[in-house]
């Protein structure tokens, strides 16, 4: 999907997130609100998981992250990336149902940008992992996560799909 990949680089995600895009969209449903990538929402709708599904392989695994690249605010990041939700071995069942399922290694934390901090992203990734389970601990902090070193210790690769969207502080 040529257009992801041009919004996920006009948007600064690739390089700087993610070494390649994801290669088709996540259906992502937050309080009946269908996400397409480069929208903005408000705070107040997102205080739920989304529903989330994909067309995948009906044998295969997957691992989803969500991350706020710009905590504390874009021109200070200085708790980046924010680790807002992290589900490791879902399998492929709940992705095709539209499930929350899986090892939830973190479990998800609304969005909440602060006062005078402007537009957030918030990035939301699948991998394939057909064949294997993914390993990861529960990481201790949301800060400072690294969607780069998280693919490169468990070799994920491209994703399979992803979206993302921006919200900010309602009293900007």
């Amino acid at each position: 999907m040529g257009d992801l990949a041009a919004l996920f680089s006009q948007h600064e995600i690739c390089p700087n997130i993610l070494e390649q895009p994801p290669r088709e969209k996540l259906n992502l449903v937050w309080d009946g609100i269908k996400v397409e990538p480069g929208m903005t929402l408000q705070v107040r709708n997102l205080k739920n998981a989304p529903r989330f599904n994909l067309h995948v392989d009906p044998e295969s695994t997957f691992t989803m992250l969500m991350i706020d690249p710009d905590n504390l605010s874009r021109k200070n990041p200085s708790v980046s990336e924010w680790l807002h939700w992290l589900v490791c071995n879902i399998p492929a069942s709940n992705v095709l149902e539209g499930i929350n399922g899986g090892q939830h290694q973190m479990a998800y934390g609304s969005p909440g940008p602060g006062p005078r901090t402007g537009l957030h992203r918030y990035i939301i990734l699948m991998w394939e992992h057909q064949g294997r389970r993914v390993a990861e601990p529960k990481p201790s902090t949301r800060a400072k996560f690294s969607v780069k070193k998280f693919v490169e210790k468990h070799k994920l690769g491209q994703p399979i799909a992803g979206n993302f969207f921006f919200a900010q502080n309602e009293t900007q």
